[in-house]
């Protein structure tokens, strides 16, 4: 009896171990369910006919419109060598006055920087005195020379006045060349007059964009005192991956904007020059653009470019119809309209070339060109699917 109790405590436990797997078996498919109900609930919602109508919601499908297709570069605002000058002097000397502030607009030929050294005057008296040597050379030359033609004189005389007349000439003209780099006239030196005084010059109009001296302070020959700019030829200079050569060419449209910039504008440009030299490391070549002046853009930002290829034919739909969702693209469907209720389903998409009137399909859950689709009145859609979203999950 004993024995046969045993069995029967253990076959009611073994019935009851079974039952309650299969209750947890049952319960988590009626989750999974359940689960799988709210997907679904949560990418479809339905609107009688005349809420519809009160939205504004019409429909379409899609378009086929001819869209510019961009090649992505990156690079930076550049300007030419020639159009970029460092102000500085051929001798050392001191700062006196700085004319300028950074910023400021200059005119060629307007006075920059003065400076002041002895050894600017140094200089001059040293040309003074080769200037006076050589007017004698010269008349000493004659006379030798007219003494040679009455065969009164000695050859070696003539011939060593040439010498010496020569040898100081060619050091007056190297005497000079150093003054006018210094920016002081031979000719006032030669009637007497002594600048005290160097004059840096702008060598062309344009804008200060740094100052690196200031009053009082000793500059070093070749020293940069003073940067300025002319921000004429301005352009963009793009880096092109070499899977890219072949699709670039001079006159294509290019759009760029600036990452540092705040929600930054898009500008507009031109392929100038496409670049013959392949960078073997970074395996890129040179895109030369050119754009309007704006007052906004500077040397040495970097953008974000777009090059636009020919045209060719997409599949669009108008901004309008599309809604973002945790990053994700969607449009809706109608899926059906049944006894005064219409049915929508949130379709995802991966977006292509967007403008500011439409936004390219690329890939999508198949659906065909006569589905359809909802044009207007997709924000509605969305703001009504949030809310019974939320109020379900509540």
């Amino acid at each position: 009896m004993k024995h046969i109790s045993i069995i029967a405590v253990l076959g009611c436990a073994i019935l009851s171990l079974v039952s309650c797997k299969n209750d947890q078996k049952d319960i988590a498919a009626t989750k999974t369910e359940k689960s799988e109900e709210e997907h679904l609930e949560e990418d479809h919602i339905g609107l009688t006919q005349s809420q519809a109508e009160d939205a504004g919601i019409t429909y379409g499908t899609f378009s086929q419109k001819e869209v510019e297709v961009p090649i992505e570069a990156n690079g930076s605002i550049e300007l030419p060598p020639n159009n970029i000058a460092s102000i500085s002097s051929l001798l050392d000397g001191f700062v006196v006055k700085i004319n300028f502030l950074e910023g400021d607009i200059v005119k060629m030929g307007q006075v920059l920087v003065e400076l002041k050294d002895p050894a600017y005057i140094q200089l001059q008296q040293e040309y003074l005195s080769v200037y006076g040597r050589l007017k004698y050379l010269e008349q000493e030359q004659e006379r030798q020379q007219i003494l040679n033609d009455a065969d009164v004189g000695a050859k070696k005389n003539l011939q060593q006045a040439k010498s010496e007349f020569s040898s100081k000439k060619s050091e007056l003209a190297a005497l000079k060349e150093q003054l006018n780099y210094l920016g002081i006239s031979a000719k006032a030196i030669e009637n007497g007059e002594i600048q005290n005084r160097v004059y840096l010059r702008a060598p062309f109009g344009g804008t200060v964009t740094s100052i690196s001296a200031h009053n009082g302070v000793k500059v070093m020959s070749g020293q940069e005192i003073m940067q300025v700019i002319n921000r004429e030829h301005m352009h963009l200079e793009l880096q092109l991956f070499q899977k890219d050569i072949p699709k670039i060419k001079k006159g294509q449209k290019v759009q760029f904007s600036i990452p540092a910039f705040e929600d930054s504008p898009v500008f507009d440009g031109e392929v100038s020059l496409v670049g013959k030299n392949l960078d073997v490391v970074s395996k890129t070549i040179r895109v030369h653009a050119h754009f309007k002046e704006n007052e906004m853009l500077i040397p040495g930002l970097y953008t974000e470019a777009k090059i636009m290829q020919d045209n060719k034919k997409a599949r669009v739909l108008p901004t309008s119809a599309i809604i973002m969702d945790k990053g994700t693209s969607y449009f809706f469907i109608k899926t059906f309209n049944n006894e005064g209720e219409i049915k929508f389903e949130k379709v995802a998409f991966e977006p292509g070339i967007k403008s500011a009137d439409y936004i390219q399909i690329k890939n999508y859950d198949k659906i065909r060109d006569t589905t359809a689709i909802v044009l207007n009145g997709a924000f509605t859609l969305k703001a009504v699917m949030n809310k019974a979203v939320g109020g379900h999950h509540d």
